[in-house]
C-alpha cells in the first residue's frame, strides 16, 4: 500500500476517534479529555509558552514535553507529514506550495530559437553549449539556471562541492519570538494565530454550536483567520511554522525510518540527472548530496520521495543504514507502447494512424520522467515540459495543458508533427533505459484536453498599434497570436485560400487532422486576428502600402521554391514536386486521386525526409500498386524521423537507400516508364515507375518586390539582426529566414519576433 494511502487512513482513524468522542461522550476528542485550560499544552510550542507564561515548572507540562520528545526520538517529524491538518487543508483548497528546490530552479527564461547552427535568445545573454543525444547527434542546449541559496538558510556542501538545499532559519526565529511574547504577555500568544490551533478551535466551536446551540461570532473570526492563512501563507510549513522547528529540534537524534537510497538510483548508478526525489520533498532535502543532521531532522517521513522515485530505490527502513549502497531493487519502467491502427486498415483512408494515450497511460509515462530538463534544453521553444509532467502526475490535465499553451505555442500541433526522436525524446536519458518518455504524445494529449474544453485567451486592453503579418504558416500564426494577446491589432495576409501554410497544405491529415488546424485558426479569429486570404503581397507598391498603414510588419512567407533534381526527364508529364502533390491531396484526397491517376500504378518518391514519407504514404492511400523512396544517403543517416520511416514501411513503402537517380526514363510518347538508378557499387538499374514525385525539400528565393526593403543572404534567406529586424518597420521569421526547417523552429522564431516587434512598437509610441 502506498504511503499516501496510509496517511489518509491514519488521518481518517484520528477523525473517527474524535467524532466518536464528540458523539458518544467517550472521552476521546472532548474538552473533558484534557481540560479546557490544558488544550495549548498538547502542542509542544503551546507547552513551552505555558511554562514561560506561568513562570513556573508545571509537572504535567514537563511530562507532556518529555513524551513528545520520546515520540520524536522514535518517529521523527512524523506529525507534520501524517497528522497535521494544514497540508490537508491546503490540498483541499488547491494552495499547496511548490517544494523549495523545485521553486528555486523553476526557469522562466525568454524564448529561444535556433538559426543555422547558432542559438539565439531573447536577451542574448546566454551562450550555447553542445551536448549529444542518445544517437550521438550534436544538440544545442541552454545553460541550466544556477542554484540560488536561501538568504535565511545554512548552506550545505554537496558531494561534488556544489550548493545544495539549506535549513530555513525563519521557523526558529518565529519560535523565539513566540516564546518571548508568551513570557512578556503572560499567555500563549502564538496559539491565537497558529493554523493548527485554529483548525481544532474551529472544530470545537462548530461542535459547540451544533450540540449546545451556542452560535458565536468567534467561530466566524477563527474561520476567517484560518482561511487567510491557508490561502495566502503557502510557505508556512517549510518557512515559518515554529511547531515544525520544535519538532525538528526534538528529532535531531532520531535514527529510525530515515530515507535510504539503493544503488539502483539512476543518478548514482548511471549518472543521469534525476531530480525527482528532491523536487517533491516539502523540506527541500536532496538525498543525493551530503545532508546536515539538522536538515535530515526536518524530514517529515511523508514518503513523497519514495513514491516519486521512477525506479523505486528509496526506502524508509526501521534503522538508518550505515551505508546507502544496498542491493538494487528495481529498474526503469518500460515506455508505454504507442498504439496505432492496423496498417491494412489505416491505408484505406486519411484518418489519424497514431491512437491517443489514455489518462492512465499518460500518468504512467509522466511518472517515468526523471525531471532532468534535457528535453527542455533541446526544444527550440523550451516548452515547460517538467512543469507539465508535475501536473500530469497529479492528474491535473487542465493545468498541464495550460502551462504549454502560452501565447504563440501550438503544442497540440507540435506534439503530432515534431521529430521528437531528434529533439526532446532523443535527448531523454531514458532512451536506453526502457525507452524515452513519450513527450510528444503527452504534450498532444494535454493540449487537446484543454482545447477540447475551450481555451480562453485574454488580450491586454485596447489595441496599442497595428501589425501586419505576411504568411499564415507556423511562424506567422505564432507571431500573430502573441501580438494580439499583447493588445495589437493584427491582420494576416496569405496567398492561399486557407490559412495554415505548411500545416494545412503540406502535412497529411493522417498525421495532422485538418480539424486540429481549423480549431487552432478559430482560436485566433476569436481573439480578433483578422485574415486576408487569397491576397499575395509581392510588388513594391503592395509592400510600401503595408509598411505605411501599419506600425510593424512581419515577413513570414516561408521557403516556397521546391528543389528540382537536375536529371533528364523532369520537365514533362508524370513528374510532380511534393508541394504540388501534397497541396492537392491535402485539400481533397479524392480530387488528388483523380488528378494524379495513381491507382494501380508504381510511384517513385525522390528523397527520404519526412515530406518524402508523407508523399509515399499518401500515394499508398490513393491506391498505388507499389511505392518506393530513393535516398542518396545510407539508411542510418536519412533525414526522416525513425517514427515516420517505421510507419511508412509498415504501410508497404519500400526504401532504397544509398541510391542515386540519374534519369527519369520515358517511352516514345513521353510517358514515364521507370527511373534509372545508380547504387553505391555504381551498378545501374531501371526500376519500373509511372509517376515520380520529387521531395528534395525547398529553398528560399529572393522576392523582387521585397528587395528594395530588406537584404537577402546568398542562399535566398532574409538577413536579420539579433532582434529579427530586417528593415524599417520590417521583421522576418520562419523559413524565410531559416530556410526549409522544422515547424517548431518556425513557431519559436515567430514567438520571439513578436516579442521584439511589440518592444519596437511600444518604444515608438513612447517617443511620440
Amino acid at each position: 500500500m502506498k504511503a499516501s494511502v496510509l496517511r489518509v487512513v491514519t488521518v481518517s482513524v484520528f477523525v473517527i476517534l474524535v467524532l466518536t468522542g464528540l458523539l458518544f461522550n467517550t472521552g476521546f476528542g472532548t474538552l473533558s479529555s484534557f481540560g479546557i485550560g490544558a488544550i495549548s499544552e498538547i502542542c509542544p510550542v503551546g507547552a513551552l509558552e505555558s511554562l514561560l507564561a506561568s513562570k513556573t515548572l508545571v509537572p504535567r507540562v514537563l511530562i507532556g514535553l518529555f513524551v513528545f520528545f520520546l515520540v520524536c526520538l522514535v518517529l521523527g517529524r512524523v506529525f507534520c507529514g501524517w497528522l497535521c491538518p494544514v497540508p490537508w487543508l491546503r490540498k483541499g483548497a488547491g494552495t499547496e506550495p511548490m517544494p523549495p528546490l523545485k521553486e528555486t530552479e523553476k526557469q522562466t527564461g525568454s524564448i529561444t530559437y535556433f538559426q543555422k547552427g547558432r542559438l539565439r535568445t531573447g536577451s542574448g545573454a546566454h551562450q550555447s553549449e553542445k551536448i549529444e543525444n542518445q544517437e550521438g547527434q550534436s544538440l544545442q542546449t541552454q545553460p541550466q539556471a544556477k542554484h540560488k541559496e536561501s538568504e535565511a538558510g545554512f548552506a550545505q556542501t554537496s558531494c561534488n562541492g556544489g550548493s545544495v538545499s539549506a535549513v530555513p532559519k525563519t521557523p526558529f526565529v518565529i519560535l523565539g519570538a513566540a516564546l518571548l511574547s508568551a513570557l512578556a504577555f503572560g499567555f500563549p500568544v502564538f496559539c491565537i494565530i497558529c493554523p493548527v490551533g485554529l483548525t481544532f478551535a474551529l472544530i470545537i466551536g462548530i461542535w459547540g454550536m451544533i450540540a449546545f446551540n451556542e452560535p458565536s461570532i468567534t467561530i466566524a473570526l477563527i474561520a476567517g483567520f484560518l482561511l487567510i492563512e491557508i490561502l495566502f501563507l503557502r510557505k508556512w510549513c517549510h518557512s515559518f511554522c515554529p511547531i515544525g522547528a520544535v519538532i525538528s529540534l526534538f528529532s535531531y537524534f532520531n535514527r529510525f525510518f530515515r530515507p535510504s537510497v539503493d544503488s539502483g538510483c539512476l543518478k548514482r548508478s548511471k549518472g543521469h540527472n534525476c531530480t525527482r526525489c528532491r523536487d517533491v520533498c516539502p523540506e527541500g532535502i536532496d538525498l543525493n548530496t551530503k545532508i546536515s543532521p539538522m536538515l535530515l531532522a526536518r524530514c517529515t517521513k511523508c514518503h513523497a520521495c519514495s513514491e516519486a522515485c521512477p525506479v523505486q530505490t528509496i526506502h524508509f527502513p526501521l534503522l538508518a543504514k550505515k551505508t546507502e549502497e544496498t542491493a538494487k531493487t528495481g529498474g526503469p519502467k518500460p515506455a508505454v507502447e504507442i498504439k496505432q491502427r492496423v496498417a491494412a486498415e489505416a491505408v484505406k483512408d486519411f484518418e489519424p494512424v497514431i491512437l491517443p494515450l489514455t489518462k492512465k497511460e499518460v500518468v504512467y509515462e509522466a511518472e517515468r520522467c526523471i525531471s532532468c530538463g534535457a528535453c527542455e534544453a533541446v526544444c527550440p521553444q523550451h516548452s515547460p515540459i517538467r512543469e507539465m509532467m508535475d501536473f500530469i502526475r497529479q492528474e491535473k490535465f487542465l493545468k498541464a495543458g495550460k502551462v504549454l499553451l502560452k501565447a504563440g505555442a501550438m503544442s497540440e500541433i507540435c506534439g503530432r508533427v515534431c521529430p521528437q526522436d531528434r529533439l526532446c525524446q532523443g535527448a531523454c536519458p531514458l532512451a536506453k533505459e526502457g525507452g524515452a518518455v513519450r513527450i510528444g504524445a503527452l504534450t498532444g494529449f494535454c493540449a487537446d484536453y484543454v482545447l477540447s474544453r475551450g481555451l480562453k485567451t485574454q488580450t491586454l486592453g485596447k489595441a496599442k498599434g497595428r501589425a501586419a503579418v505576411v504568411g499564415a504558416g507556423p511562424a506567422g500564426l505564432a507571431c500573430a497570436d502573441v501580438l494580439r494577446r499583447k493588445g495589437l491589432e493584427v491582420v494576416v495576409f496569405d496567398k492561399h485560400e486557407k490559412a495554415g501554410g505548411l500545416l494545412y497544405y503540406g502535412i497529411p491529415s493522417f498525421k495532422l487532422p485538418k480539424d486540429v488546424v481549423e480549431r487552432r485558426l478559430a482560436i485566433y479569429q476569436k481573439e480578433g486576428v483578422r485574415f486576408e486570404l487569397r491576397r499575395a503581397i509581392e510588388t513594391e507598391e503592395e509592400i510600401e502600402a503595408l509598411i505605411r498603414d501599419h506600425d510593424v510588419v512581419l515577413w513570414a512567407a516561408g521557403a516556397v521554391e521546391p528543389v528540382r533534381p537536375k536529371i533528364p526527364g523532369v520537365e514533362e508529364a508524370g513528374f510532380y514536386t511534393s508541394d504540388v502533390f501534397l497541396g492537392k491531396v491535402n485539400v481533397s484526397p479524392d480530387s488528388g486521386k483523380t488528378e494524379f491517376e495513381i491507382e494501380g500504378r508504381e510511384v517513385a518518391v525522390l528523397g527520404a525526409g519526412d515530406s518524402a514519407m508523407d508523399c509515399a504514404r499518401c500515394a499508398v492511400r490513393l491506391g498505388a500498386k507499389h511505392v518506393f523512396c530513393i535516398a542518396r544517403k545510407p539508411r542510418g543517416t536519412i533525414s526522416a524521423s525513425g517514427k515516420e520511416l517505421r510507419l511508412a514501411e509498415s504501410e508497404g513503402v519500400e526504401l532504397l537507400d544509398s541510391t542515386q537517380v540519374v534519369e527519369i526514363v520515358r517511352d516514345a510518347s513521353g510517358r514515364i516508364t521507370g527511373v534509372q538508378t545508380l547504387d553505391c557499387l555504381e551498378n545501374k538499374k531501371i526500376i519500373p515507375a509511372q509517376i515520380v514525385i520529387s521531395a528534395w525539400g525547398f529553398r528560399s528565393k529572393p522576392i523582387p518586390g521585397l528587395e528594395k526593403f530588406v537584404k537577402f543572404n546568398s542562399d535566398g534567406t532574409i538577413k536579420t539582426d539579433s532582434s529579427m529586424r530586417t528593415g524599417d518597420k520590417i521583421f522576418a521569421a520562419g523559413d524565410a529566414v531559416l530556410g526549409a526547417d522544422l515547424v517548431t523552429d518556425a513557431i519559436a522564431q515567430g514567438r520571439f519576433a513578436a516579442e521584439k516587434m511589440f518592444e519596437f512598437v511600444s518604444s515608438k509610441q513612447k517617443n511620440r
